[in-house]
């Protein structure tokens, strides 16, 4: 490869993937009760039905999520640049994690002991699914011969074109994660509230729709694609994903492909760091 390509385990990439495209991926941490977990090992299956019925189960769960701090970054980028390599990576969003952040001052600090070499950083703007969707068409663009600048170009421009909606059934974990007040979780969950998340354009996590009833919520998401997706031979991706609800996130992408017969939905369970966040029940839809 003319470059090496990195991104982070939010991606929510295959084992298969990751592989078979030569992928390089740095890994967050979920802490459960003071125990640290990786969100990502090479070879290493993560039991995710496990972990959801853990939260269901434990109201007390003690959950706190790591970003990648810079010392991994300088590690993993100054092993390329001393073999001659170029390096591009492909971020989750800074609006949601300091990750992409820790990575530029990595850059920032290699770059003048590598001044003919190249670092890029791309903020996808995204999350999960939707950077993963990304990530990949970089891996297929390196892969056809196309040079480093060429797909950092491609996948900032496909930052700005990417829609993440994220459907959340139980608001205490958005109280966990200090994204709504305590009463704001016991009032919404008296009334069924169900809020749809969106990416916004500095990729913060915000509210898009207050949804009264899951499956109102679910048809929601529907109505989001049909509104927003752009029909053409670039975005027959679809990502959906969930934690725990997978019959309803297959549901939905049959729904999908009924407005959009062509399209290729991959469904996914939300990983680990992400799954902490949103709690179970969520289903995330990303899109072009």
């Amino acid at each position: 490869m003319s470059f090496a390509l990195y991104t982070d385990s939010s991606a929510n990439l295959t084992e298969a993937q990751i592989n078979e495209h030569h992928i390089k991926v740095v890994s967050l941490t979920v802490s459960l009760n003071g125990e640290e977990i990786v969100c990502y090992e090479p070879g290493v299956v993560f039991d995710h039905a496990a972990f959801v019925q853990r939260m269901r189960e434990d109201s007390t769960l003690e959950m706190k999520t790591s970003m990648v701090n810079t010392a991994t970054f300088l590690a993993a980028f100054e092993s390329h640049l001393k073999a001659g390599e170029d390096v591009l990576y492909l971020a989750m969003s800074g609006g949601i994690s300091g990750t992409c952040g820790c990575s530029q001052t990595a850059a920032e600090i290699l770059r003048p002991k590598f001044p003919e070499r190249k670092i890029v950083i791309i903020d996808s703007l995204t999350a999960v699914a939707g950077e993963g969707m990304i990530v990949l068409e970089a891996a297929k663009l390196r892969e056809s011969g196309a040079e480093l600048d060429a797909v950092a170009a491609h996948a900032e421009r496909r930052s700005h074109e990417i829609h993440s909606y994220i459907m959340v059934d139980d608001l205490n974990f958005l109280k966990r994660g200090g994204r709504i007040s305590g009463s704001a979780a016991l009032a919404g969950s008296i009334v069924h509230l169900k809020p749809v998340l969106k990416g916004d354009e500095e990729g913060r996590l915000v509210l898009d729709q207050k949804i009264f009833g899951r499956k109102k919520a679910l048809k929601a998401l529907l109505e989001l694609y049909r509104r927003y997706h752009v029909p053409n031979a670039e975005n027959r991706e679809v990502g959906i994903t969930h934690t725990g609800c997978e019959e309803e996130a297959h549901l939905l992408a049959a729904d999908v492909v009924d407005c959009s017969p062509g399209v290729s939905v991959t469904v996914s369970n939300f990983e680990p760091c992400t799954a902490s966040h949103v709690g179970p029940g969520s289903v995330g839809l990303f899109f072009f």
